[in-house]
């Protein structure tokens, strides 16, 4: 998929040197590799359970292993301050022993007794160490929840998409003689645009506007991600089909005076102006907007859908029937409003 508004013109030359194409090159493998490792990173190596809800939806924040806390280390978490105290105390009163117990002549036969207390508390004292380090580790462990982890990873996959969309772009046009340098700016900018688009797709799926609410443990960790990695690499579809959830939930009626008119479609090219009768002929039109939606095409009244359509280009086969001088070619909105009309001369 190629930039909308840019078209190829075999023959034009690349304004791109060969320092440039290596340089793009290898951003451009850069910027996807980097998606890659991160989306790897924050995976998440299983979802919670749906009846633990978003309050069981805590995982270690450990890079390459982003794992579920389970809820029994839940569990230990919350009581870790009494754990600690108690382990603390002990411990203490275990090294008091032992100072005592050390002042005392170990070669008296009488105190074997005691030499033998004094094993067995060592072993208490290596075992209450031993459980402070684990309640420590599990206790200080560094916690990400899984919608941080959804938001990351829907605007990764979307930058993933989009690279893919721009790197076909890119060597397309190279590759085709065609590449202008004032899509330098797009080329950078795009993957950043798509990861918020991808954010907002998210969102709109979240609250339910497109037949889901839930939270996020209910979540197909494959759909959404799958549903983002489309929203960049078709960032002009997705934002179409925003604009239309936006149009069913509002429904807005534009009466404003003065508006910008760059929006609207635009005929800019209308080749041939004459044609032969009988014989079947392709018009080509030129322009702006000329792929929006709802449109209808008319020639003396009946439609026509054309063999190539695009923001900027239309293409149309039609064969007029024989005697007839004139046909009219009509562009009209959904409401059948004419938007463009363009008379057709028969020879």
């Amino acid at each position: 998929m190629l930039p909308n508004n840019q078209t190829a013109n075999p023959g034009t030359g690349n304004e791109i040197s060969p320092a440039g194409k290596f340089w793009a090159g290898l951003l451009l493998i850069v910027f996807t590799a980097a998606a890659i490792f991160f989306i790897t990173a924050y995976w998440p190596n299983k979802m919670p359970p749906i009846k633990d809800g978003d309050d069981g939806a805590w995982y270690t924040r450990k890079c390459f292993n982003v794992t579920l806390i389970e809820k029994n280390n839940c569990e230990i978490n919350t009581q870790n301050d009494s754990i600690r105290k108690l382990v603390d105390s002990v411990s203490n009163n275990i090294k008091r022993l032992k100072a005592v117990l050390d002042t005392i002549d170990k070669k008296n036969d009488s105190l074997r007794v005691i030499k033998k207390l004094t094993d067995s508390f060592h072993k208490l004292e290596e075992r209450s160490v031993s459980l402070k380090q684990s309640i420590t580790v599990v206790t200080d462990t560094k916690r990400i929840h899984l919608n941080t982890i959804l938001l990351l990873l829907v605007a990764l996959m979307g930058f993933l998409g989009n690279m893919i969309h721009i790197a076909t772009s890119f060597t397309t046009f190279v590759g085709s003689g065609t590449f202008k340098k004032d899509w330098i700016l797009w080329y950078f900018v795009k993957p950043f645009t798509a990861a918020g688009l991808a954010i907002i797709i998210y969102f709109i799926i979240r609250a339910g506007f497109l037949n889901y609410g839930s939270g996020a443990s209910s979540v197909s960790l494959y759909g959404i991600l799958s549903l983002a990695a489309l929203a960049g690499l078709f960032t002009d579809i997705a934002t179409l089909k925003l604009k239309e959830v936006f149009e069913v939930i509002f429904k807005p009626k534009d009466d404003r005076t003065g508006k910008l008119q760059g929006d609207e479609l635009t005929v800019t090219s209308f080749l041939p102006e004459t044609i032969p009768a009988a014989v079947e002929s392709t018009f080509v039109i030129g322009g702006k907007n000329l792929n929006m939606a709802d449109i209808k095409i008319t020639i003396d009244g009946n439609a026509v859908t054309p063999v190539t359509k695009s923001a900027e280009k239309l293409e149309i086969k039609y064969t007029p029937k024989a005697g007839t001088t004139k046909a009219v070619f009509v562009i009209a909105d959904k409401a059948g409003k004419p938007l463009y009309t363009k008379d057709i001369l028969i020879k």
